[in-house]
């Protein structure tokens, strides 16, 4: 899928925030657009995780929770962004990342390319400036030789208003952060900065090295099961958009912050109903969006309520459905619960009065 951007929008916009997520493939069909949002697939004959089988009743991977030394920004982009997605592994149980320095290299070389082109995506044309490689699996590899391998880009009009704003804005849109927290080992985030606002800061992130970590039978619930810092709202700008099938269109608004429900290998779901209640009891209206009915939620359930959480609120999550997976061949059924409380509210900030321009995000 070539994702193409209206540059005269993009200029015409003060400040605008595009996020894009591809999978670079793996398996049969490496350099596949049809891989987009699938994040890192698994290798041909990869084994399933040890323990897994049909037998297994489906249920949540048990979250660690908040370290007790929790990560602090340090203000360097490229590092923060991998200690950003690796302290949300943690929390959710999930074994870390590690750098790898020729894959933050073509990470690094497709942020040039985009930013020295105005545009965001993950194909790159030859004979435009800073081409390295058509599809995100031509530039890891010739760099980096892998047999899986995808990326997620956000980039931003002018410069990052903080060293985590970008990866912070691809976890919370749900198809890009059902790829961070798939099974891969190893990836390099990459930047090219902005000084002005007439040219983008680009973050991309090239994941590699799909190995099973999460056994077939688990889920992965976020926010997690107790998770108290939730954010209350998210901005409906992902696309395909996870509200498309919804009675009107929340494209641009403020809704409820994305509840996921991503599974490991080759995950597949089906018959899936969410319910999330507040503290009386009252259900939370949500638009439900999984593989059986959308292509983009690979591996991934997902329910994104229709209107903004409440502050310092707690909310359950109930959600039944079918699974199956490499040692699941026939849909198994599971049931499964948990609870999360959002974060208080901040004070509100007018952007005007600090001469900040309004913001615009557009995610593909």
């Amino acid at each position: 899928m070539k994702i193409a951007v209206d540059r005269s929008a993009l200029a015409a916009a003060a400040l605008s925030v595009f996020l894009s997520a591809c999978g670079g493939g793996g398996g049969s069909s490496p350099a596949s657009p049809s891989a987009a949002a699938s994040g890192p697939a698994p290798a041909s004959g990869s084994a399933p995780a040890t323990g897994a089988s049909s037998a297994a009743a489906i249920s949540l991977l048990a979250p660690a929770g908040p370290s007790a030394t929790p990560f602090i920004a340090t203000g360097d982009p490229v590092a923060d962004s991998a200690g950003y997605l690796n302290d949300k592994r943690a929390q959710l149980g999930l074994p870390v990342i590690a750098l790898q320095a020729s894959v933050a290299q073509a990470a690094t070389d497709h942020s040039i390319y985009l930013q020295n082109n105005n545009t965001i995506g993950h194909y790159e044309t030859a004979g435009l400036p800073g081409y390295t490689g058509v599809t995100p699996t031509d530039r890891v590899n010739a760099l980096y030789p892998t047999t899986s391998a995808g990326e997620i880009v956000a980039g931003v009009t002018g410069t990052f208003t903080s060293s985590v704003e970008a990866i912070d804005l691809l976890f919370d849109a749900p198809f890009h952060r059902a790829i961070t927290l798939f099974d891969i080992t190893r990836a390099g985030p990459g930047v090219a900065v902005s000084a002005t606002p007439a040219k983008l800061s680009v973050l991309t992130v090239d994941f590699v090295d799909y190995k099973q970590f999460v056994p077939d039978n688990k889920l992965i619930a976020y926010p997690y099961p107790g998770q108290t810092d939730t954010k209350s709202s998210w901005a409906d700008n992902e696309s395909p958009d996870p509200l498309a099938s919804a009675p009107q269109s929340y494209a641009g608004k403020t809704v409820g912050y994305p509840v996921t429900l991503s599974g490991a290998g080759s995950a597949a779901f089906s018959n899936v109903a969410f319910s999330i209640t507040d503290a009386s009891g009252a259900s939370v209206p949500c638009q439900e969006s999984d593989s059986s009915n959308n292509t983009e939620a690979t591996r991934l359930a997902l329910c994104v309520p229709f209107a903004p959480l409440a502050a310092s609120a707690t909310y359950w999550v109930h959600v039944t459905g079918s699974l199956t997976n490499t040692s699941i061949p026939t849909p198994q059924a599971f049931d499964v619960s948990w609870s999360f409380a959002t974060a208080a509210a901040t004070p509100a900030v007018s952007k005007a009065a600090i001469g900040v321009p309004a913001r615009k995000i557009i995610i593909h």
